[in-house]
């Protein structure tokens, strides 16, 4: 993996390759023209697992739909379905009846191989624990998906560049992830989840292993790329302050949706 700094190349080809983080020349989200169809439907979906002789349903028929710039919150219960509905969303796991769709794509006649160039094109990805690799620095974690991806090596710079300015890490670039912050790691994470421009945005718990202030920080570093991305966040949390900062709550127990109470 390349090593070098953001040069002048580079730094001219930020607004070209970047252009709509820098500066998005209209407003993209719920209810906006571009919002033409959702960006990640979710139809009647189960999973059901076998644990020895018994059959465990960890989802039970949710349905749900993201537009563009949409942020919806997932809540409830440890053990009510949430981590499972998002790998299902993600295109990490399979349904064991019903339909996902990414931007229209149907997910299930996708073999192993366009799932996963639909997860690092189209698909982010931000967990609870930061899955950052050790030997490292902030900067390759960050490009790692474009430079998995085939990107030339100034595009992947540029981009790193942006990307860490928005998440405010422009000084620990070069710093590897055991000398970072809680609240740094999570924002790195996050920086490589958004790197790839991605439809929709899936978080995990994302503020869960951090303080309160940090966790506040981390939000709002989300719900700020999520309105300059257009992304659609997904996030599932046990936080009731951070739901309540969404644009829809969706409510589980027992693997299905629940009315609010």
């Amino acid at each position: 993996m390349s090593r070098q700094g953001i040069g002048g190349e580079a730094a001219a080809l930020a607004s070209d390759v970047f252009l709509r983080v820098a500066a998005p020349p209209f407003r993209v989200g719920p209810g906006s023209y571009l919002s033409l169809m959702p960006v990640l439907e979710a139809c009647d979906v189960h999973k059901t697992y076998t644990r020895g002789d018994r059959e465990v349903a960890a989802v039970r028929g949710v349905t749900l739909s993201l537009e563009a710039g949409e942020h919806v919150a997932l809540v409830g219960p440890s053990g009510c379905g949430k981590s499972t509905l998002l790998h299902l969303c993600g295109a990490m796991d399979r349904p064991s009846r019903g339909q996902v769709s990414v931007e229209g794509q149907s997910l299930a006649p996708l073999d192993d191989d366009q799932l996963t160039r639909l997860r690092r094109r189209r698909i982010g990805f931000v967990f609870q624990f930061f899955n950052l690799l050790p030997t490292l620095t902030v900067r390759q974690n960050i490009g790692l998906p474009l430079v998995l991806d085939g990107c030339p090596d100034a595009d992947v710079a540029a981009r790193t560049a942006i990307v860490a300015e928005s998440v405010r890490l422009t000084d620990r670039l070069e710093h590897y992830p055991a000398e970072l912050s809680g609240g740094e790691a999570q924002r790195a994470a996050i920086a490589r989840a958004v790197i790839h421009e991605p439809a929709v945005l899936i978080a995990d718990e994302p503020t869960g292993n951090l303080d309160s202030e940090n966790g506040a920080r981390v939000l709002e570093v989300l719900l700020d790329l999520n309105r300059r991305f257009g992304t659609a966040l997904l996030m599932a949390t046990h936080d009731a302050g951070l739901a309540s900062r969404s644009d829809r709550i969706l409510r589980m127990r027992d693997g299905r949706e629940t009315p609010e109470s």
